[in-house]
C-alpha cells in the first residue's frame, strides 16, 4: 500500500477534506462498480417465510410480501406486477434478491379479465420479466343474507373477494358443495344452494374456499342451527299464537302472508302501515312478546350454551325481517328493548337498512349482539341478567322507529325471534 505523506505545514482541516474528499470518490467508484452488472434473470418468486426458501411462486394475493429471487438486481429501478409499479425500497435489494409488498390497488385477473398476468423487474441494465398471477385476498363473509334456510334453499352470501369459488363448507362433517355458484362481477355477492346432511354438533358457520384461500368463520357467516328460539309465531309454548303472546300488533296480523311478502315458513308477524315520522307511536308497529304469569321465554336448553354465568355479550339476538316498499326506508330504526330487574329499561335501535339490503319483500337475518342493550352505563353482565327479567315478566320488544320528517309507507314481516350462543 502506497503511503501519502502530507506536509507538516499543511492545516489540519485540508488534511480532513482531503480524506473526505478520496472517501466520497472511492465510495462513487464502489457504487459504480456495484451496479454495473448485467441484465437481470428472475428465477423464481416465494414469500419471506424463512420456511419456504426452496419454495416457488406462480401466483400470489393482494397483501403478500414477496422475495423475488434471481441475479444482477443491484440498481433495481421498479418492479411491475400487471404493470402496475410496486415501488422498491433499496434497502430490500441485493443483487439475489427484491423484497416487495403487493399493494391493494395492483389489478387482478379478477377485476379486470385482461391483466397481463406477469411480474417484471427493471434495472438500468435491463429488464426481466416471467409470467405470474395476482390473485385478489382470501375471501369474507360479512353478511349471510338470511340465515333461516334448509337443504334446498337458496343461501346468499355477502362480503369480499368472491372469486375463483372453489368450495362452499356447511356445517358437518364433508358437507360441501363444489358448483352451482353463483357470484356478480364485484365479488361481493355469492349463491349456492343449500346441501343435505347439515349437523350443527361442532359449528354453525358456513365458510367459503377460492383459489385465495378460505374464510375465517365468525358471528357474520352463521346459518340457523335449530336452538334458542323465543317467537315463530307458529309453536304454542310460554307464548301463544296468533292472541297470547304480549302486546302489540293485531293477531290477525299474523298469518303466512302479507302484501308483497311470503312466509319463509307457517306464519309471521305483519305491519302494514305508514310508519309515523319524527318518532310517532302505534301499537301496530309493536311487537311486545311475554308471558305475564312469568313463564320463561328466554331459552335455556342446551342447558351448557345457556349457562346463566355465561357472558351476555356471547349472545345475539336475530330475527328475520323482509320489507315491501317502493319507498326509501333510510333512516327507518328497528329497537330492541328489555326491562331488567332493577327498573332499566335497556333499549338499542339497529339500522334497518344495516341488513335489509333490498324492498323486494325478500327475508334478511337482523342481528344484534345482547350486550348493545343499555342505558347509559348500565348494560346487561351475564345471561342471568335475561333470565330475570324484569323480576317477574320475562320480555323482549321490537319496535320500528321512524326518525326522518316524513312517514314511510311499507309493509314489513318479522319471524323466527330467537336468542342464539353466537360465541363458544
Amino acid at each position: 500500500m502506497k503511503l501519502i505523506n502530507y506536509p507538516k505545514n499543511l492545516s489540519h482541516s485540508l488534511v480532513v477534506a482531503s480524506l473526505l474528499t478520496l472517501a466520497i470518490g472511492l465510495g462513487s467508484c464502489q457504487e459504480e462498480d456495484e451496479i454495473s452488472v448485467g441484465p437481470p434473470t428472475i428465477e423464481r418468486v416465494r414469500t419471506t417465510d424463512p420456511t419456504t426458501v426452496d419454495s416457488s411462486l406462480t401466483s400470489a394475493t393482494l397483501g403478500t410480501t414477496l422475495s423475488i429471487m434471481g441475479t444482477n438486481f443491484l440498481g433495481t429501478q421498479q418492479v411491475y406486477l400487471n404493470d402496475y409499479p410496486l415501488g422498491v425500497n433499496t434497502a430490500y435489494v441485493t443483487n439475489n434478491a427484491v423484497i416487495v409488498t403487493v399493494s391493494d390497488s395492483v389489478p387482478t385477473v379478477a377485476t379486470n379479465p385482461d391483466v397481463p398476468n406477469t411480474l417484471r423487474l427493471v434495472t438500468k441494465s435491463g429488464e426481466s420479466i416471467i409470467s405470474f398471477q395476482t390473485l385478489p385476498p382470501a375471501p369474507q363473509i360479512l353478511q349471510v343474507k338470511n340465515q333461516y334456510v334448509k337443504p334446498g334453499d337458496e343461501l346468499e352470501l355477502y362480503g369480499r373477494y368472491f372469486y375463483f369459488v372453489d368450495t362452499v363448507y356447511f356445517p358437518g362433517t364433508d358437507v360441501f358443495v363444489t358448483s352451482g355458484f353463483e357470484t356478480n362481477g364485484a365479488g361481493t355477492s355469492l349463491k349456492v344452494t343449500v346441501p343435505d346432511g347439515m349437523d350443527f354438533s361442532e359449528s354453525q358457520s358456513i365458510s367459503v374456499v377460492t383459489r385465495s384461500g378460505g374464510s375465517v368463520p365468525g358471528r357474520t357467516s352463521q346459518i340457523y342451527a335449530g336452538k334458542g328460539m323465543i317467537a315463530d309465531f307458529d309453536t304454542n309454548g310460554a307464548l301463544e299464537w296468533p292472541w297470547n303472546w304480549g302486546w302489540g300488533l293485531s293477531g290477525e296480523m299474523i298469518k303466512p302472508t302479507q302484501p308483497g311478502i311470503e312466509s319463509l315458513e307457517g306464519s309471521f308477524a305483519g305491519m302494514n302501515q305508514a310508519f309515523p315520522a319524527n318518532w310517532g307511536w302505534n301499537n301496530d308497529k309493536v311487537i311486545n312478546l311475554t308471558n305475564w304469569g312469568g313463564v320463561q321465554i328466554f331459552p335455556t336448553d342446551p342447558s351448557g350454551e345457556y349457562d346463566p354465568s355465561t357472558p351476555a355479550n356471547k349472545f345475539d339476538f336475530r330475527v328475520e325481517m323482509a320489507v315491501s316498499t317502493s319507498e326509501s326506508i333510510d333512516g327507518l330504526l328497528l329497537q330492541f328493548w328489555f326491562p331488567d330487574k332493577n327498573g332499566n329499561e335497556l333499549s338499542y335501535n339497529v339500522p334497518i337498512t344495516d341488513f335489509v339490503r333490498e324492498t323486494d319483500g325478500s327475508w334478511f337475518t337482523i342481528s344484534m349482539n345482547a350486550s348493545q342493550l343499555t342505558n347509559g352505563t348500565t348494560r346487561l353482565s351475564t345471561y342471568q341478567d335475561l333470565l330475570d327479567g324484569d323480576g317477574w315478566a320475562k320480555q323482549i320488544r321490537l319496535v320500528v322507529i321512524n326518525p326522518t320528517s316524513n312517514d314511510i309507507q311499507a309493509v314489513m314481516g318479522f319471524d323466527n325471534l330467537r336468542l342464539i350462543r353466537a360465541v363458544e
